[in-house]
């Protein structure tokens, strides 16, 4: 998957990965059956040639992926929730656990959720420590992190795995997954949230995949690839023998079709803008090797364009480009709806379950499990209820259940760092409301906030109060080079209402020109957290002499206000960046037609940052121009990144080999196993 996208609380993220480190020539993996056994070490090795720094002088905007922000909205929107290494929008109060999905990594949006369970790392089987806590390093692998000339070579080191592999003591036997929303799609061409990115991991493959004791790409179809010198060309060989469901051999073929159907605007994939931004041709030179030539070099190519799973030409060949999103392919359909994953499509009851079957020729090694459940339940309140009793085996936990949840004898919890966060954003459309206009308008809104006792109060210290736009776990996170903390002051706040020309009434509401500082904040229903929140945030804003109004709407109501409508003064959700610290596809001017900026903001000066930053492979460049962006970004303040939640996750003990972490949960899926 690649890394942006929505979702809800305690939704489970799905993988989306956005690669920064730098890039290598002739890299080579063990062939992925042999994870069965890799308790010791990682899944890479050979050699790697490092590229030269190259950079991009481009004066035209940036051009994005059409993420489907849907996708990333569900991601996002929950609050607080953990997302897998790729973004987008989650539910903006909780946790979420991570999926990794055979469907390209997009930035995810989620209403932060309180549980952010599955996306964290444990550091051992979850049937033997009672909590798990993992912070899993974001630094990448022991390849250089500078760029380096042609000529320069450097040998991948073997890492030391965070997993220790229990050998299966039974066969056979299921795992409910429980979520709080039910999946879109099935067909990882058109995917943009996080709960059909977790079905998406389980059904289908990519050329590439993020390692997730490294966060760098490595092979999933593809075993070795090699990078030109400028950056321009990767050249890709796949695995020989792997075959879809139904026994027909995946190709080079394959991935070129898959790859068609994005590049095609009337596929409607979130992805087409930002392909047909990077990509100038895909050449098959024979089955099992495909040419990729870019047009310009891109850093994170690997991890934010190579993820996403391989659909079958044989099946979708027919099917105008127009019809994917509706055909029962993407919709599901048993003997149709065909990956080359580990699990097997068999049924869909929608906003119930959706259930997949074992695949016994899995390229892997068939899954110990016989079955996998996707349950869909009514709130996340309902979800730590079944976990408790047992009616499903994982799920993602709010905070306010945290405590609680960990005197629960049958489960574990897992607890993280993640790529996700809650945020806020202003609606910039003058055409739309004109309140926000002033910067110092928006600035004041923020220092009347106090992040440091939401986290306590709301989260109970299962969050971290942002500083700037990276994540913690993140390489490019630099705190001390953010100028403006935004420390909560009450009395600033009031000063820089008072010097904008915002005088309170008799009614004690601030009003400039006839104009009133009252506004309605929209947001989704269903979460006692992201209540909370929005509930201080109106008490805190009227002490300022503001009016807020909360608004709370069903999750695909909210999701169609946001990024269709824009109808909206301020809206408040949840998101989850990839693993690369590129955010293009929030601050982008071009973004707001195909991204996830959602309220019209553009800076030419963030978007040359985010160009320059795109166009070389130097980590320590890169966190310079990232530093830079943000900055710009604190001062404008066009969103208002709250906090970023650690995740949640319980899972049952009769579980083993199931980790979750940050990047990709479902990583080694065909290993779990059940007690008998």
């Amino acid at each position: 998957m690649t890394g942006d996208e929505w979702g809800l609380t305690g939704e489970s993220p799905v993988a989306r990965l956005r690669f920064g480190q730098t890039l290598c020539v002739k890299f080579e993996v063990l062939d992925r059956s042999s994870r069965r056994a890799f308790d010791a070490t990682s899944q890479t090795k050979g050699e790697s040639r490092m590229l030269p720094d190259v950079s991009r002088n481009r004066e035209s905007p940036i051009k994005l992926t059409r993420f489907s922000r849907r996708v990333l909205l569900r991601r996002g929107l929950l609050l607080g929730t953990g997302l897998s290494v790729a973004a987008g929008l989650l539910a903006a109060c909780g946790s979420s656990s991570s999926s990794s999905s055979g469907a390209q990594s997009t930035t995810s949006s989620s209403a932060a959720s309180s549980s952010a369970a599955a996306t964290g790392t444990s550091g051992g089987s979850a049937a033997t420590s009672q909590v798990a806590v993992a912070s899993p390093s974001a630094s990448g692998s022991t390849a250089a992190s500078q760029s380096a000339s042609p000529a320069t070579t450097a040998t991948s080191k073997s890492h030391q795995s965070k997993y220790t592999i229990e050998p299966a003591k039974h066969t056979g036997g299921k795992l409910i997954w429980g979520a709080v929303s039910d999946a879109k799609t099935v067909n990882p061409v058109v995917v943009t949230d996080t709960s059909s990115g977790t079905i998406m991991a389980m059904l289908f493959n990519g050329v590439m995949q993020t390692d997730v004791n490294t966060t760098e790409p490595t092979g999933d179809l593809a075993t070795n690839w090699e990078i030109s010198p400028d950056g321009l060309t990767y050249s890709f060989t796949l695995r020989d023998g792997v075959k879809f469901h139904d026994g027909v051999p995946l190709t080079a073929n394959d991935v070129k079709f898959t790859y068609e159907l994005m590049l095609n605007p009337k596929t409607q994939s979130p992805r087409t803008a930002q392909l047909t931004d990077r990509i100038k041709s895909i050449d098959v030179v024979d089955d099992t090797h495909i040419t990729y030539t870019l047009k310009m070099p891109v850093a994170p190519f690997l991890a934010t364009n190579m993820e996403t799973g391989v659909v079958p030409q044989h099946i979708l060949k027919d099917v105008e480009p127009s019809a994917i999103v509706q055909d029962s392919f993407s919709t599901g359909k048993k003997g149709r709806t065909i990956g080359s994953g580990p699990w097997i499509f068999e049924e869909w009851v929608k906003d119930d379950h959706i259930t997949l079957n074992k695949n016994p020729n899995y390229f892997g090694g068939a899954p110990n499990l016989d079955q996998w459940i996707y349950k869909v339940v009514t709130n996340a309140s309902v979800e730590v209820q079944q976990l408790k009793t047992g009616e499903i085996d994982y799920g993602s936990i709010q905070p306010s259940d945290y405590n609680d949840m960990q005197k629960q004898s049958n489960v574990t919890m897992h607890v993280y760092d993640t790529f996700s966060f809650t945020y806020y954003m202003y609606q910039l459309d003058a055409t739309k409301t004109p309140l926000f206009q002033d910067k110092a308008v928006r600035q004041a809104l923020l220092y009347a906030i106090d992040r440091e006792a939401i986290v306590k109060t709301i989260y109970f210290g299962l969050a971290e109060v942002a500083i700037g736009t990276m994540p913690v776990i993140s390489w490019a996170y630099d705190p001390n080079a953010i100028t403006n903390k935004y420390p909560y002051d009450l009395n600033k706040a009031k000063q820089l209402l008072d010097q904008a020309g915002w005088k309170a009434g008799s009614d004690g509401i601030r009003a400039k020109d006839g104009k009133k500082l009252s506004f309605t904040l929209w947001t989704y229903s269903g979460s006692d957290t992201v209540q909370s929140m929005a509930t201080v945030f109106q008490q805190e804003w009227k002490q300022i002499g503001v009016q807020m109004t909360p608004q709370f709407q069903e999750w695909n109501s909210f999701l169609t206000r946001i990024e269709n409508t824009h109808d909206f003064d301020i809206a408040l959700l949840g998101f989850s960046w990839g693993v690369d610290p590129d955010q293009s596809t929030m601050w982008a001017c071009a973004s707001y037609s195909g991204g996830f900026n959602m309220n019209k903001y553009c800076n030419p000066q963030v978007d040359t940052l985010l160009n320059d930053a795109l166009g070389t492979t130097d980590k320590a460049k890169r966190k310079q121009y990232y530093t830079q962006m943000q900055n710009i970004l604190e001062d404008d303040l066009p969103n208002v990144v709250v906090l970023f939640s650690k995740a949640v996750g319980g899972v049952n003990k009769r579980v083993h080999n199931f980790f979750p972490n940050a990047v990709n949960t479902q990583f080694n899926s065909e290993q779990w196993w059940v007690d008998g």
